[in-house]
C-alpha cells in the first residue's frame, strides 16, 4: 500500500473515482473547473500494486469563527472503489488528512458526510444545520409597510457582494471566509442565476440575494441582510415575483426567523443535519479562541482523541496579557488518559469538544446527556465563556 499526493496524470483517475462513488457526471467543462480549483498537493490517494484505490481532498479553507478567522481544512471527495472498500483505507486516509492539516496551521477541519455515524468514528461530530423554507406568494405580506431603500439587480460583481457576505458572516460560526477563486468557481458558477443588492436611503449595501426562476419556482440560494430594512424590503422585492412563481423556496440562515414576518406564516419548514467538524490541534486551536468572557481562573480540560496523539491528556488554559491565550499541554502516561486529578476540570472526547466550541451543542446540554464531565460550576463557568455565534453555513464541499 502506498499512500501519496498524486499526479497531474493521475488527476482523471482522481475525478472518475469520486463520481462513480456519489454517482455523478462531469462535463469537460465541469472538469475543467475543478482543474483550475484544485491543488494536487492536496489530493492524497491510496495506491495498491500502482492502482488508485482510494482517496480525500483537502481543501486549505478559512473560516469565521466568534468573529476572528481560523485556518480549516475542509475534507471532501473521500472514496474507495469497490474491490478495494474495507481494508482500512479511509482511517489511514483520515489519520494522514489530520497530520497533514496540523502541519498545515489548519488547527480545525470540516466535511459533509454521507453517514454522521461514519465520521464519528474518526473524530468529527455535527456542528451545522440547514434550514428550508417553501412558501407561497400570498403567505408573504402584500406591503411592508417598513420597508425602506431599494433592490436592484446587478451583474456578478464578486467584490461587492463579499463586501457584504463578509459583515454578515462574521455573526457565524464556521462561515467560510471566501477567495475570488471560490466566489468564481462555487458560488457564481452559473451564469443564469440572478444577483440583487439591498441598498438602504443612503444608498449603502446592506444585503443581497441570489436566486434563479424556473419552472414557475423561485430558488434563492443565498438571503444576506444586515439588518431588518433590509430583511423587510428585500421580502416585498420577493413578494413582486407573485405573477411568475408558485412556490418560493428559501434557505435562510439557522437563527432567522422569517416565519413571524409572514401575512400567513403556516409555511413548510424543514431543518436537516449539514455539515460536521473536527479540532484537528486543541493547543493551536484553544490559544486563538476568542473566550466571550475573560479566564478568571484556569479552565483544566482532560481530552480523549484516538486518531490524534497530540490531543490527548490534560489542557491547562490560562489568561494571557495578550491576544493568544496560555496553554500547557500534559500527554497522558502509559495506560492512563491524564497526569492530573480528572475531578478537577472538564472531562470529554474530541466529538463532543468540537461540537461544544462549534456552539452547536451547549455544555449544559452535552453534560445532561452525559457526553461532558465536571462539576456543575466548571459547567457553568463554560457556559458563560463560550461565544454564542450560531453555527452556520451556506457553502458545499
Amino acid at each position: 500500500m502506498e499512500l501519496r499526493t498524486i499526479t497531474e496524470k493521475e488527476f482523471d483517475d482522481f475525478l472518475a473515482m469520486g463520481e462513480f462513488a456519489f454517482q455523478y457526471e462531469l462535463s469537460e467543462e465541469d472538469k475543467e473547473k475543478r482543474r483550475k480549483m484544485t491543488d494536487l498537493g492536496n489530493c492524497w490517494a491510496i495506491f495498491e500494486q500502482g492502482k488508485m484505490a482510494s482517496k480525500l481532498l483537502i481543501h486549505p479553507m478559512e473560516i469565521w469563527f466568534g468573529g476572528k478567522v481560523m485556518a480549516m481544512g475542509g475534507i471532501a471527495g473521500v472514496a474507495s472503489w469497490p474491490d478495494y472498500r474495507r481494508k482500512g483505507h479511509i482511517k489511514a486516509l483520515m489519520k494522514k488528512s489530520l497530520d497533514v492539516m496540523r502541519d498545515n496551521g489548519q488547527s480545525v477541519s470540516m466535511l459533509h458526510p454521507f453517514s454522521v455515524a461514519f465520521y464519528r468514528k474518526y473524530g468529527w461530530e455535527l456542528t451545522h444545520a440547514v434550514k428550508k423554507y417553501e412558501i407561497k406568494p400570498e403567505q408573504l405580506a402584500a406591503k411592508y409597510e417598513y420597508a425602506e431603500g431599494r433592490v436592484i439587480r446587478i451583474a456578478h460583481d464578486i467584490e461587492r457582494l463579499d463586501n457584504i457576505y463578509a459583515q454578515y458572516a462574521k455573526k457565524y460560526t464556521g462561515m467560510l471566509k471566501r477567495t475570488e477563486k471560490w466566489w468564481r468557481y462555487s458560488v457564481l458558477h452559473d451564469p443564469r442565476d440572478i444577483v440583487a443588492v439591498y441598498q438602504d436611503e443612503e444608498g449603502t449595501d446592506k444585503g443581497y440575494l441570489i436566486y434563479r426562476v424556473k419552472k414557475n419556482v423561485m430558488e434563492i440560494e443565498e438571503w444576506v441582510s444586515l439588518n431588518e430594512q433590509a430583511k423587510l424590503t428585500m421580502l416585498q422585492y420577493v413578494r413582486n415575483h407573485d405573477s411568475m412563481v408558485d412556490s418560493i423556496n428559501l434557505h435562510p440562515a439557522i437563527d432567522e426567523n422569517f416565519e413571524f414576518l409572514m401575512f400567513d406564516p403556516k409555511i413548510k419548514q424543514e431543518i436537516s443535519s449539514y455539515f460536521m467538524s473536527r479540532i484537528v490541534d486543541f493547543k493551536k486551536f484553544i490559544e486563538a479562541y476568542p473566550f466571550q468572557t475573560e479566564l478568571v481562573k484556569p479552565l483544566i480540560v482532560h481530552l480523549d482523541d484516538p486518531l490524534a496523539k497530540w490531543n490527548r491528556g490534560t489542557f491547562i488554559i490560562k489568561k494571557s496579557d495578550d491576544d493568544v491565550n496560555k496553554v500547557d499541554h500534559f500527554p497522558p502516561k502509559e495506560g492512563a488518559r491524564c497526569q492530573h486529578p480528572p475531578e478537577k476540570g472538564i472531562q470529554c472526547d474530541i466529538n463532543t469538544l468540537s461540537t461544544m466550541f462549534f456552539n452547536y451543542q451547549t455544555p449544559r446540554q452535552l453534560a445532561a446527556q452525559g457526553r461532558l464531565k465536571g462539576s456543575p460550576e466548571e459547567i457553568e463557568m463554560l457556559e458563560r465563556m463560550l461565544p454564542k455565534h450560531p453555527p452556520f453555513l451556506y457553502d458545499f464541499f
